[in-house]
């Protein structure tokens, strides 16, 4: 066989063979990138069908464009005010700019290791700017791990997008504990603060019970006042109009009404054992007489 036809075949051969390597799918999840010895090209592969020079000159790394959702392991903080908390955290993130990903992390392993670093670091910053009381509060208003977590939110994305082309959709803390040797005396130390509180409501109470006492019978004084002295100008009138019809029935008959004031007197002074002496020609001798 001649060298010429043996050259053909091996590099018919080699087509054959190399010729299914310039032909790739990219899924509908995800972008291509093409490397050449390496290197990234500047075009990116859409979903579909694409081509690329054989291997080894061209290779395709595939780079996943969902929302991904990295779930953090604990990590033991410090507040404003020196106490240690638990904070467990997950973010999701995805990848915005392929090229600048494949060029920095390249897997997805890798900028997970990278966005646990960031997000240590900066949860670490935004938890260490409050006291214990954003955290754990019984008042629900001044509960701030929300807004804790959006500040470190938006500076892992800044770092995560400049460094490695990731935006960081969202950063929630999920866990908010305390370290099991501080538990107890963290806990005593909040029945201690709501015995404080308790107290103090106790004694609020006490005092608005007793203003509301007072004004009470305050109140009570006023209207005993009002009503004595509406009593006491009925009976003003009363007597008044008694006076009055008596003044009337004296005009009418003076002896008589002399008479019936006699025996009310009589009445008034002489009981059972009284023996009483009467002359004889006294008004009531005739009475009795029946003059």
């Amino acid at each position: 066989m001649k060298k010429s036809t043996l050259l053909l075949l091996i590099a018919a051969a080699l087509l054959v063979l190399l010729a299914p390597t310039a032909v790739f799918t990219i899924r509908e999840t995800e972008v291509g990138i093409v490397t050449r010895f390496g290197r990234p090209l500047d075009k990116l592969a859409e979903p579909g069908l694409n081509f690329k020079r054989p291997w080894p000159i061209d290779a395709v790394v595939r780079v996943d464009r969902r929302l991904l959702v990295f779930d953090n392991e604990p990590a033991e903080l410090l507040t404003r005010d020196k106490k240690n908390v638990l904070v467990d955290s997950f973010l999701c993130w995805r990848i915005v700019d392929p090229l600048l990903f494949v060029q920095t992390v390249k897997t997805r392993a890798e900028a997970e290791a990278r966005l646990l670093d960031f997000t240590a670091s900066e949860l670490g910053a935004a938890v260490g700017s409050e006291p214990m009381d954003a955290f754990l509060n019984t008042d629900p208003e001044r509960v701030g791990l929300r807004q804790v977590a959006e500040r470190a939110r938006r500076q892992v994305h800044d770092l995560a997008l400049s460094s490695f082309g990731i935006e960081v959709v969202d950063l929630e803390i999920n866990g908010f504990n305390l370290p099991r040797q501080n538990r107890k005396s963290v806990i005593e130390r909040m029945r201690a603060e709501r015995a404080r509180i308790a107290t103090r409501y106790r004694s609020e109470g006490e005092e608005e019970a007793l203003k509301i006492e007072a004004l009470s019978a305050a109140e009570r004084e006023k209207i005993l006042a009002e009503a004595r002295a509406e009593a006491e100008a009925t009976r003003g009138r009363g007597e008044a109009e008694a006076l009055k019809l008596l003044a009337e029935a004296y005009r009418k008959d003076p002896e008589f009404y002399r008479f019936l004031r006699s025996l009310d007197s009589y009445e008034k002074i002489i009981d059972e054992n009284t023996t009483l002496f009467i002359e004889s020609d006294s008004a009531l001798m005739e009475a009795l007489n029946g003059r």
